[in-house]
């Protein structure tokens, strides 16, 4: 038996049980070792980021130079999957994200990188077209953080929005004060633009801040952002919303898909304090049970090997469904779903696509 084979999972810390997408890529592949199916033990080890530019690429070089690493999963945010990419590029090792969304991840040429999560320009469209044909919106702000996620995503649904006849009547994106949290500039600009809709391209911890300081501040305009299946609402602002906030999801909703059932009952019985936030676990489940069908299927067992078995994979049936992927990586006509948010609970409306 050939000496095990790495797995490296990117993420911001070493505390990978907080994180539902490595729980389900652990699941994968200690269920695939314990199958007896693979030709050669497979181990998921992280591989430490530290949301910081130079820890990033110093443990991916890192990775990348042991004998045993054959595969990357994640990261699991745009902004550090842009920042490493190019050196698993160089390095010729498989890469599939369950969570980065970005443009910027597969307009390069680079033909490593694939995800299960839809591309922003899907779900920056579908947002814009759920602002203006199914929520009625005629004037939109936008807010943005300045990352490789907010910035590209806010511009797609700038786009889409005024290709639709709603230019945005403001379009904030962030500086260094919002960085530090101090938003009076932003507050100010939003109520001036007296907007009927608030679109947020920014991350959920400070978009919770965000909305309650412009509740406080009498603003009654509708909230819309992604997300949708983060462990709380964090759009809403109860008792002060005049209507319940919109999210979307470009993954897939685990109560919704039938097809995602079965991995349902697994993660549940092996990581049932997860359930609460699985956002992006099947997903990453799909991710690691594909990097293994390609060491299954690879002839030998190198890394332009492995590679070139996800370069010709063909159509994959797993959690989230049929699976297939354009030739940049991205997957094929991929579903964004449209959620409200009450009291607590994200309730689903549609798929965008049924809605518009």
């Amino acid at each position: 038996m050939p000496a095990p084979l790495v797995i490296g999972f990117e993420l911001s810390n070493d505390d990978v049980y907080a994180v539902a997408g490595y729980c389900a890529a652990e699941m994968a592949i200690d269920q695939a070792n314990a199958a007896g199916n693979l030709p050669v033990e497979v181990k998921l080890e992280v591989i430490v980021n530290g949301k910081n530019r130079d820890v990033a690429r110093a443990a991916a070089s890192a990775f990348v130079e042991r004998e045993d690493a054959i595969a990357v999963l994640g990261p699991t945010n745009s902004a550090m999957a842009v920042i490493s990419q190019d050196i698993y590029a160089d390095a010729g090792i498989l890469q599939l994200s369950s969570e980065a969304s970005s443009p910027l991840l597969t307009n390069k040429g680079y033909t490593h990188f694939f995800r299960t999560v839809a591309n922003d320009e899907v779900q920056g469209r579908a947002l814009g077209q759920a602002a203006v044909k199914h929520i009625g919106a005629k004037r939109i702000a936008i807010l943005n953080e300045d990352s490789a996620w907010g910035e590209p995503i806010s511009q797609i649904f700038s786009d889409e929005i005024t290709r639709l006849g709603v230019p945005p009547v403001l379009h904030y994106g962030y500086g260094e004060k919002e960085r530090k949290l101090q938003y009076d500039d932003l507050l100010d600009a939003v109520v001036a633009a007296d907007a009927d809709l608030v679109y947020f391209a920014v991350y959920w911890n400070q978009s919770h801040i965000i909305t309650h300081l412009l509740r406080d501040r009498g603003v009654q305009a509708i909230f819309l952002g992604s997300d949708a299946l983060k462990p709380y609402a964090f759009l809403e602002v109860p008792s002060l919303d005049p209507e319940p906030p919109y999210h979307s999801l470009a993954g897939i909703d685990l109560m919704q898909k039938p097809s995602a059932r079965p991995f349902l009952v697994d993660f549940a019985e092996h990581f049932p304090k997860m359930l609460d936030a699985p956002q992006y676990a099947p997903e990453a489940y799909d991710c690691a049970n594909i990097i293994l069908e390609c060491i299954r299927r690879a002839p030998v067992l190198t890394r332009p090997a492995v590679l070139k078995e996800m370069q010709t994979f063909g159509p994959y049936s797993g959690a989230l469904g049929d699976i297939s992927f354009t030739p940049e990586g991205d997957l094929t006509d991929p579903d964004i779903g449209l959620y409200r948010c009450k009291d607590g609970h994200r309730i689903f409306v549609d798929l965008v696509k049924n809605l518009v």
